[in-house]
């Protein structure tokens, strides 16, 4: 079940059930309905199969463009079926002589949105505008088929602006909910510090004031009990017995309040978790996996985001791992994926993220790699030397 604020990877326009699709379809049922009229060519003439040869394929580009854009394909994919169905419509135009054919460039002009790079779509829907006018130019006059062309092409900008809003607003969703999660994170590394810095400071105290104080106690009874001899009581005995007892659990205290003074990092690394529907992300935190300083879990803290991001954004994993260990000396956190990975058999170009990562963990003599995993993935491993704390 999906939470408030969870993140779902799909855009507007992903999908053979979304809304767009959902309402195109209808849209296109609409121009289809032009087969059945009383004006349409008779069934089973050119004009008729060359109208259907249109309508069909148009349909099932528009499905396939929704399935590629759920997959998130590469944008020339996309983009192939959009220039097909910008071909297809002014063909059906010209079969079928019907005017509402021209919704079809309507629906074409509302899926520009899907492409980073829509220069070739638009190019090839410029050129079947210019069939539309010219077959307005044919049947009407020509104020007429100025009118109804320029009609037309403010329904295609509207529709493209319309959608084009409505993956921004989508984008937006997705960066502001990014952008929350590292908030999150930070906030529980905060907390994590603050609480690191309580325990260091009550262990302080209690070294410094309480341990002192109950040590010039002792030695004040322990004068006492040599000054008196077997004069003593019992009760300044008890009491020599009691301090030294107290000092024992004092010190005990202390060492076990500086065994903790560490940054645990669990829910830190749990608050980057994207929450998409369609990904399990699983987090593995050994116990010990603990780091001494802010610097360091906020180094580690970034390893692990990014790891995240190239996952889910150049990926497109199903499934990934983040692992947090210790392995001797050292800290070794691992981001883990069933992504596409990368298919040359050495690592892409290291890109600015990898060595922004590089640089931080540079500063205490760590370091970060990109390695394939089998059978597909890839894995981001970062390495940092972290003494054991000693107990």
């Amino acid at each position: 079940m999906r939470t408030f604020g969870s993140l779902d990877r799909r855009t507007p326009g992903a999908g053979l059930f979304s809304p767009l699709n959902l309402t195109a379809c209808v849209a296109w049922l609409a121009a289809a309905s032009s087969l059945a009229s009383h004006a349409a060519p008779a069934v089973g003439s050119v004009a008729w199969l060359a109208g259907c040869a249109a309508l069909v394929p148009f349909l099932l580009a528009l499905g396939l463009r929704a399935v590629l854009e759920e997959r998130a394909a590469p944008d020339g994919a996309i983009g192939a079926t959009l220039v097909l169905q910008a071909v297809l419509a002014p063909v059906g135009l010209w079969a079928l002589q019907d005017q509402l054919q021209a919704v079809l460039l309507v629906l074409v002009a509302s899926q520009l949105a899907a492409l980073r790079k829509p220069r070739p779509a638009i190019a090839m829907l410029v050129l079947a505008n210019g069939a539309l006018f010219a077959w307005l130019a044919q049947v009407e006059s020509a104020p007429k088929a100025m009118r109804d062309g320029l009609a037309w092409v403010a329904f295609q900008l509207f529709a493209a602006f319309v959608m084009r809003a409505a993956y921004l607003a989508h984008e937006s969703r997705r960066e502001a909910l990014r952008a929350n999660r590292e908030l999150l994170a930070a906030r529980a590394l905060v907390v994590e510090g603050a609480r690191a810095q309580e325990r260091l400071r009550l262990s302080r105290e209690l070294h410094d004031v309480a341990g002192h104080k109950l040590t010039a106690l002792k030695l004040q009874l322990a004068l006492e009990l040599r000054t008196r001899g077997v004069a003593a009581s019992d009760t300044v005995a008890q009491c020599l017995t009691l301090a030294d007892e107290l000092l024992g659990d004092i010190r005990a205290v202390v060492s076990a309040l500086r065994q903790e003074d560490t940054i645990d990092l669990r829910s830190a690394l749990a608050a980057l978790d994207p929450a998409v529907d369609s990904v399990r992300v699983r987090f593995d935190v050994e116990p010990d996996a603990v780091v001494s300083d802010i610097p360091k879990a906020e180094a580690l803290l970034r390893c692990a985001q990014e790891g995240l991001t190239n996952a889910l954004r150049h990926g497109r994993a199903t499934e990934i791992l983040v692992t947090l260990a210790r392995t001797g000396q050292e800290l070794v956190l691992s981001v883990e994926d069933n992504g596409a990975g990368y298919a040359s058999p050495t690592p892409p170009p290291i890109g600015n993220g990898l060595r922004g990562l590089r640089e931080r963990m540079e500063e205490f003599q760590g370091d970060v790699s990109l390695d394939r995993r089998a059978p597909r993935g890839c894995i981001l491993r970062a390495v940092l030397p972290e003494p054991r704390i000693a107990c």
